[in-house]
Formats: structure tokens, C-alpha cells, sequence
């Protein structure tokens, strides 16, 4: 539950920035969103430490961040200021029809039911209102690695997010569809052994509480099989996207 949830977000809060990308990668998924916002405040759903709303408070859009986990807010805090909350995605404590634009960004592929979180984001918006979502996984330029950990991690969470999930997700929770923007190329070089190794560290929740004949069965062979590339350790060129998919309250 919940509670378990923001236990395990302890454990990495300190890292979490620097595992994905850090501030650099809030600029590039802030990017599309701020050129369909609707003026004015932003509440994001699910605001961890804060990296992407740190930029749309500096184009201008003031952010009210919630999330479940107090370190992760803690961190938000000190990018934000105190206009954070800790609150739970599917009660958020605002007022219906009270913001002009919500925020959720790589948040779903935790939530059990979308359809209700995103109706819930709806209701906090105001009519023409903007919610922008971020689904989880970014599209990459193939790259020998991604393939590998990709057939390991669809099996693990079978990917409920996609942006043609949202959009299907959104119409259900009576949000319309304004279009869906890839975010800029983000570069994360690496090598294969360093991809196993960051694995075998449990560095992304997807690992975080496997059990052991899971783990045998499905994440030790994509460990072995990115030992076994050729030049484990040459570090390849590697190249993703995200999509932020833009929807309106009508």
C-alpha cells in the first residue's frame, strides 16, 4: 500500500535524481509541457523531488507539488519552496475545478487504477483546463543494451502507460486528447557490464522487490546475456525519448 510505497521511496530518495537523468532531464520533459500549458499554476501529481516542476516554476507557472513520499518532498522543498504537500493521487486536497493544469509525470505505471487517477486530475482542473501526462518509458534508438533489459522489465510490469493507454485511460476519465510531443533526445551513454551491474544493484524500482525465483527466472538471463555482447565494457551510444501527452478538460 502506500505506506509501503513511501518506505521503499526512502531508500532511494537520495539517488533517485542522478539514476534518471537529474536536472537536465526535468528541463528536456519540461519543455513540451510548457508550450501547452494554459497560464498560471501547475499541480503535479506525484512531484518527487521536484525536478520537472522546478523548471515550469521558473518559466513562470508557480507548482503546487503532492506526493507520497516525505523524503522525496523533502528534496521538492528545498527546489520549490513550501508548496508541497504529501497526499495521495487519487484524494488530492484541492478544490474542484481550481487549477488551470495538473502535472503526472512517470507516476502511472505505479497507480493500480489510471482511470480513476486521471479522473481525479480532472476533476482538479478547471474546464479547458490542461493535464499533461508523462508515461514511464521512453522510446529508444536501438541500442543492443535496451533490447536486453526491455525483454526483462515487459515481463516484470507489462506496460499499462503507453501513451495510447493514457489517451484511452483519459477519454474514460473525460479528458479529450490534444496531441502527444516527444521530448528531445536524451544521450545516456553506458556499457553493457555497467547496465548488468545497475541491475544486479537494484538501482530501479521495477527490481526493488522481486521475489528470488522471479528474479532467477527472468532478470538473471538478461544479466548474463548483456555480459555476454561483445566488448561488455566499451560503452555504447545510447539515445531516448520521451512522449508527453497533452490533454484538455473539456
Amino acid at each position: 500500500g502506500a505506506m509501503a510505497e513511501s518506505i521503499r521511496f526512502d531508500r532511494i530518495a537520495d539517488r533517485y535524481d542522478e539514476t534518471r537523468g537529474g536536472l537536465q532531464r526535468g528541463l528536456d520533459l519540461a519543455g513540451p509541457v510548457l508550450a501547452h500549458l494554459r497560464p498560471g499554476p501547475v499541480l503535479e501529481v506525484g512531484v518527487g523531488t521536484g525536478v520537472v516542476a522546478a523548471p515550469l516554476a521558473a518559466a513562470g507557472h508557480p507548482v503546487v507539488g503532492v506526493d507520497l513520499s516525505l523524503p522525496m518532498l523533502a528534496r521538492a522543498r528545498e527546489r520549490l519552496g513550501p508548496c508541497v504537500a504529501l497526499a495521495d493521487g487519487y484524494h488530492l486536497p484541492v478544490a474542484s475545478a481550481s487549477v488551470p493544469n495538473a502535472l503526472v509525470a512517470w507516476v502511472l505505471q505505479l497507480v493500480p487504477d489510471i482511470p480513476a487517477f486521471l479522473a481525479e486530475a480532472a476533476r482538479a482542473v478547471a474546464p479547458g483546463g490542461r493535464v499533461a501526462v508523462i508515461p514511464s518509458l521512453g522510446r529508444w534508438d536501438p541500442d543492443g543494451i535496451t533490447e536486453i533489459v526491455f525483454s526483462a522489465t515487459d515481463v516484470l510490469r507489462p506496460r499499462r502507460d503507453t501513451p495510447g493507454h493514457v489517451v484511452e485511460d483519459a477519454r474514460r476519465a473525460g479528458l479529450r486528447h490534444v496531441i502527444t510531443v516527444p521530448t528531445v533526445a536524451h544521450r545516456e551513454d553506458g556499457s553493457p557490464a555497467d547496465t548488468a551491474r545497475r541491475i544486479e544493484e537494484r538501482e530501479w524500482s521495477i527490481f526493488w522487490d522481486l521475489p528470488d525465483d522471479t528474479w532467477a527466472e527472468v532478470v538473471e538471463p538478461a544479466i548474463a546475456a548483456l555480459r555476454a555482447l561483445p566488448e561488455p565494457d566499451r560503452v555504447r551510444e545510447r539515445r531516448s525519448r520521451h512522449d508527453v501527452v497533452i490533454l484538455e478538460r473539456p
